[in-house]
C-alpha cells in the first residue's frame, strides 16, 4: 500500500465522459440551470474532498505501519529496523566511478585516492 502506484486523474482516464459532462454542463448554463450547475459542482466537491480525505488515510495508515514493523525490528536488534529498506553502503572496494576498469575503495562515507586494476 505504500509503494503504489498513483492513478491518473479522472478525466485523462475518461476523455469522453468528461467532454460530455463540460458540454452538458455549458448547456445547462446556457439555458438558465445555474442553481442546478452550482450544486452538482457542489457535489462533486464534495466527494472529491471525501476521496482525497480517504487516499490521505490509507497513506498514512501505511507509514504507521511501516514504523511499527521498523520499532519491532529495532527493539529485536535486527538493523533492518534501525536502516529501513536502505542500509548504508558499507566500507569495501567497489568500480570506480570515474574508470570502470579499476575499483576504489569506498570507506562508508567517501572514495579514497586507494584504486586497482579489476
Amino acid at each position: 500500500m505504500l509503494y503504489q502506484q498513483i492513478r491518473p486523474p479522472f478525466w485523462q482516464r475518461h476523455p469522453y465522459v468528461t467532454a460530455a459532462g463540460a458540454l452538458a454542463g455549458y448547456w445547462l448554463i446556457v439555458n438558465g440551470w445555474y442553481v442546478t450547475v452550482a450544486m452538482l459542482a457542489a457535489v462533486t466537491l464534495m466527494i472529491a474532498i471525501a476521496k482525497r480525505r480517504r487516499a490521505a488515510e490509507q497513506h498514512r495508515a501505511g507509514l504507521r505501519a511501516r514504523a511499527e514493523l521498523e520499532h519491532r525490528l529495532v527493539l529485536a536488534g535486527d538493523p533492518r529496523g534501525t536502516y529501513g529498506r536502505y542500509p548504508p553502503v558499507q566500507p569495501g572496494w567497489f568500480a570506480d566511478p570515474q574508470d570502470r576498469r579499476r575499483v576504489r575503495y569506498f570507506d562508508g562515507a567517501t572514495w579514497t585516492w586507494h584504486t586497482a586494476p579489476r
